[in-house]
């Protein structure tokens, strides 16, 4: 009785969190990336934006659901992939390797 009361107990906890991991994945892949880049799904990024090591911004994209954002004319590097949501806020940042 006992294992059958913690295999449930595991059951709907897994299930929770695959619950949560699926609503929301601020994954940037590829990484390192060759000439285009993905991101995982999420509802709150509105934009994505590209920075080099300096500072600069150097590409600013409008978020897609499973679009591929074309990286491919940069020069080879490091680049922070800025994720913001529509007040411009940063969600996530991710530092990204150019091939």
């Amino acid at each position: 009785m006992k294992y059958v009361f913690l295999s449930c107990v595991f059951f709907f906890f897994t299930l929770g969190l695959a619950a949560q991991s699926a609503a929301e994945d601020l994954r940037i892949f590829p990484n390192p990336v060759a000439d285009q880049f993905e991101i995982g799904n999420s509802e709150r990024v509105a934009s994505i934006r590209v920075i080099n090591m300096v500072g600069r911004e150097v590409r600013k994209f409008e978020y897609v659901a499973k679009q591929p954002y074309n990286i491919s004319d940069l020069p080879q590097g490091m680049y922070l992939v800025q994720l913001r949501d529509a007040d411009d806020q940063v969600i996530h940042t991710q530092r990204v390797k150019k091939n």
